[in-house]
């Protein structure tokens, strides 16, 4: 319980640290679009959030700084999420049910960590297939793992609420998914956009989940470990592994 709740924590420094750290590569960007390279500035719905890993800007210039912080942004939530997959027992499966769902979403969980990890050190500047093969791999391994862990949840008498955020968030993460595989092209103004708005409200909607998810997980393992877990109205409260 006291691992679960750890990586649970781990998890949230990385959300919030992703969301810094972004932040700071958008500041230190030094310019360009696809569609306009004169900008000397991040640009939200003209570039995408890989543009701050590329080595070298739209604008020409180089962006080592940017791409630093990018890496080290995405390669600890990467990391972040492979830890805290495998700490599902310890806050979802207090009844003993949805193994195999568990099990699943463990096996999702790294494989998405993973590929989130391959994001960030393969700049799409530099190697721009296995790059674009990493995003649609991570989101839609990420999309598994929340559906694994939603059945997990659900079937462990997690609390009602905490299933309906999950499912509102699996709703985000499969439009985006879709958007990326059936969505507009990117080689059109409009498009691009359309592209560009899509993966920030993932990205950032994503970081907003797992603030959400794990404040929620430490707070009931706190309660399980000082032996006054609490349930609410929404759902019965969960229990410890033994």
């Amino acid at each position: 319980m006291t691992s679960a709740r750890r990586r649970a924590g781990w998890l949230l420094y990385a959300a919030l640290q992703f969301i810094v750290l972004t932040a700071c590569a958008m500041a230190t960007y030094t310019g360009g679009t696809w569609f306009d390279p004169a900008t000397t500035r991040y640009e939200l719905t003209g570039n995408f959030l890989s543009d701050l890993g590329t080595t070298h800007a739209f604008s020409g210039h180089t962006n080592y700084v940017s791409s630093v912080l990018f890496l080290i942004a995405l390669s600890t939530i990467g990391a972040a999420i492979i830890g805290f997959a495998w700490a599902w027992r310890g806050f979802a499966f207090g009844l003993g049910r949805a193994r195999v769902a568990g099990i699943a979403s463990q096996v999702l969980g790294t494989a998405s960590g993973l590929a989130f990890i391959g994001i960030a050190v393969t700049p799409w500047d530099l190697a721009l297939a296995a790059h674009n093969r990493f995003v649609v791999a991570a989101f839609s391994l990420l999309l598994g793992y929340v559906v694994c862990l939603t059945i997990a949840m659900w079937r462990n008498g997690i609390a009602r609420v905490r299933v309906a955020v999950n499912l509102a968030y699996l709703a985000l993460v499969l439009g985006y998914v879709a958007i990326i595989l059936f969505g507009p092209r990117l080689d059109t103004p409009s498009g691009h956009l359309v592209q560009v708005t899509a993966q920030k409200l993932v990205a950032y909607g994503s970081m907003l989940h797992i603030i959400y998810l794990t404040i929620t997980t430490r707070r009931a393992l706190s309660e399980l470990s000082a032996g006054t877990p609490r349930g609410d109205e929404t759902g019965p409260t969960i229990r410890p592994v033994k």
